[in-house]
């Protein structure tokens, strides 16, 4: 029997949990030719949720590019995974486009190949390793000028990562072409989202304002309590509402490790043949637990003696960090320390800061770190 869950990778149906208004606003701001910002923290589903909607955008006849920048290496990389996708977004004979792609883009060389079940597939070559601007201008420029009828949506994900290439000069060639843009709309997203924010808040950035912000919130608990009973329930399985909230609780509702919470349990659940309960989810965390501890303890073993002495106090205390009575409590030293080791804590995206609201963006590691560390 197929566990009901999946974790840890880009999941679709059915393990694609809810989300339906998000993609409908998405659909709808496409469909307007508006360009969009998406964010959020890690493992909240932002890249399920984009394949999601390049599925039902095709559907429309919409044409889907995608591009993950944690892909993208260079100029010299960007232009061939651009053109590579493009190529794979258009229906027709692959010979006619691929004249097409030559004949716009000077100095890219591209080519067929066929796997062993005869699908196709671009490969691309460049005549310079270090490509000008003009070839990476001609190769945006695709999407508008290889087929005037259609349609077409970018989807840059983790666009921050932009910025560790060449910085502005590719940042500016890329909002001076796309601005032009007609039948092409554009979804710039990314979990290191205080980077990704201040490319398009800031004025004196080359993307300020261009696309709509749309935050990437958490699913509704009710939501999320709902899915897990369904999913189990397919199985045969009946697990109770509060034995549900439990595992969203432990997993601060983030929907990778609540699949991942819950996919454990389902496997104790099945090898105990019985029903799940609070003795097997307790067995069930505690195998989570192990099958992470390595990555923890690199993790641990990473951060100075301030950060440890920091996240140890907040993965057991709710209160403000940076008040003399959580210091004094905690024995943290001086405020400036905490303040430097709490920037450095967000920007590895080991804790999360937004709103004023403070959380570990995995909140097993916090479990790690209460259980293992602190003894709490």
């Amino acid at each position: 029997m197929q566990n009901p869950f999946q974790y840890g990778k880009v999941v679709g149906d059915p393990y694609f949990t809810d989300r339906e208004s998000e993609l409908a606003e998405l659909i709808s701001e496409v469909e307007n030719k508006h360009n969009l910002v998406l964010y959020s923290p890690r493992r909240f589903g932002k890249t399920s949720l984009l394949i999601r909607l390049a599925a039902e955008l095709e559907k429309k006849g919409i044409a889907v590019i995608f591009i993950d920048f944690m892909q993208v290496q260079s100029r010299e990389s960007f232009i061939r995974l651009f053109a590579r996708e493009v190529f794979r977004s258009n229906a027709g004979n692959p010979k006619t486009i691929l004249k097409k792609i030559a004949s716009l883009v000077s100095g890219l060389r591209p080519a067929l190949e066929f796997d062993a079940m005869g699908n196709t597939s671009l490969s691309v070559r460049l005549d310079s390793v270090n490509p000008g601007t003009q070839t990476l201008e001609e190769a945006l420029n695709l999407s508008e000028k290889l087929d005037p009828k259609r349609r077409w949506l970018v989807i840059f994900d983790e666009f921050q990562e932009i910025l560790k290439l060449n910085g502005d000069a590719f940042t500016d060639t890329l909002r001076s072409v796309i601005q032009h843009h007609q039948r092409t709309s554009y979804i710039f997203c990314g979990s290191r989202y205080h980077l990704l924010l201040d490319m398009f808040n800031r004025p004196q950035k080359a993307f300020y304002r261009f696309g709509k912000i749309i935050p990437l919130a958490k699913i509704d608990p009710d939501l999320m309590q709902t899915y897990l009973e369904e999913r189990f329930s397919t199985t045969g399985i009946s697990l109770n509402p509060k034995l549900a909230n439990k595992i969203i609780a432990l997993a601060d509702n983030i929907p990778n490790y609540v699949q991942f919470i819950a996919a454990e349990l389902w496997q104790l659940s099945i090898l105990n043949a019985s029903m799940p309960d609070d003795e097997l989810l307790g067995k069930a965390l505690e195998n989570v637990m192990k099958n992470q501890s390595d990555y923890f303890q690199q993790v641990w073993s990473s951060l100075s003696s301030q950060q440890r002495k920091l996240i140890s106090a907040l993965a057991i205390d709710q209160g403000n960090p940076f008040s003399q009575d959580f210091h004094a409590k905690h024995k943290l030293g001086a405020i400036s320390s905490s303040q430097r080791a709490m920037q450095k804590l967000i920007s590895e995206q080991i804790i999360n800061k937004e709103n004023g609201d403070i959380t570990f963006g995995d909140p097993l590691f916090k479990l790690y770190i209460r259980s293992r560390i602190s003894g709490y």
